[in-house]
């Protein structure tokens, strides 16, 4: 199981107390990856979310049958939240680019569930979706200037 200390280094974690990351921690599980391992691909509904705990993943697109790459996500950082704000398809590819990479793996609908809950974590939760999104579109934008 993944520690408290390890988990407050992601941002979904940001502002959590110990028994709020514990909360959110029972609802994942850790997986191991290698390099070339798909963990979500663009367009597809599977619903899943993780963290990098350690190890690099690559975040690419699909646009006019060729694939690009946007940017490359280590430890602490997410991997499809944009499902949990609008349940729709993942909008990238995430390949691991990196063995071992180590992730925290949740089920979309668990984590709303909670969100549902307990309306204070799931605020928190969400508020730490937000600025993972909006940092990952700054870096975005900041590429394509």
């Amino acid at each position: 199981m993944v520690e408290i200390e390890i988990a407050r280094q992601c941002i979904l974690f940001h502002n959590f107390s110990d028994e709020d990351v514990a909360r959110v921690l029972a609802l994942g599980r850790e997986e191991t990856r290698s390099k070339g391992d798909v963990l979500v691909t663009q367009g597809t509904h599977d619903g899943k979310v993780f963290v990098v705990l350690e190890g690099m993943v690559q975040v690419q697109v699909e646009v006019g049958g060729t694939r690009q790459s946007l940017l490359y996500l280590g430890p602490g950082q997410l991997i499809g939240e944009i499902t949990l704000v609008d349940s729709g398809p993942h909008s990238a590819t995430v390949e691991v680019v990196q063995t071992p990479t180590r992730l925290l793996a949740f089920d979309r609908d668990e984590l709303l569930n909670l969100c549902e809950e307990d309306a204070r974590l799931g605020y928190l939760l969400m508020r730490n979706v937000a600025a993972d999104l909006g940092f990952k579109m700054r870096h975005h934008n900041l590429s394509v200037v």
